[in-house]
């Protein structure tokens, strides 16, 4: 087998080829020094491969691993990979960025609500948010999770945002406080 490159979902490239019974995989990604990112390989399954380091200017992983085992565990052929902002070495709330498929990301039960939409991505210590676009002229984007939804801006635009647990599962916007304070006006 000669050398192939995918793209990596999330930035990267990722090259690999047949060395005898093993595959050799070289991940690669721009040091942009936002964080620590996982390399997960895509087959019929996922597979994670690990944690890009620096080297050389640039973040890289470098594994070897016998096909049968990638055959086994349903990433062999491979047809995808994805790098995945796994720690944030930013403060605070982590910025968002662009998620192409955030079906993905979603329990088995959402896949569908999210298969043809794309939505910003953001980090949050429970897990992570979603957040799509929004225009009073148009239908509401996820119906079936309107209940859950936050308004708010990002990048300066309308969007309603999504919590969801590191399975995907949604999470129940937070209450506001209770102040002790309450009111009989409407």
């Amino acid at each position: 087998m000669q050398r192939q490159e995918i793209q990596l979902d999330g930035g990267g490239t990722l090259t690999f080829w047949e060395d005898g019974a093993l595959v050799v995989l070289d991940a690669r990604r721009e040091a942009d020094g936002r964080g620590l990112y996982k390399v997960w390989l895509c087959g019929r399954e996922r597979l994670l491969l690990g944690t890009l380091a620096p080297e050389g200017g640039v973040l890289r992983l470098r594994r070897r691993v016998y096909r049968r085992e990638l055959e086994r565990k349903g990433c062999w052929p491979v047809t995808a990979g994805e790098c995945v902002l796994a720690f944030s070495f930013r403060s605070g709330a982590e910025e968002w960025r662009r998620e192409a498929s955030p079906a993905r990301l979603v329990c088995e039960e959402l896949k569908c609500c999210f298969a043809q939409c794309t939505a910003l991505y953001r980090v949050e210590t429970e897990g992570f948010s979603l957040a799509l676009p929004i225009d009073p002229s148009r239908p509401f984007p996820i119906p079936t999770l309107f209940c859950l939804a936050v308004p708010g801006r990002v990048e300066g635009r309308n969007h309603v945002m999504f919590r969801f647990d590191p399975n995907g599962i949604p999470i129940l916007p937070h209450k506001p406080k209770d102040t002790g304070e309450h009111s009989n006006r409407f």
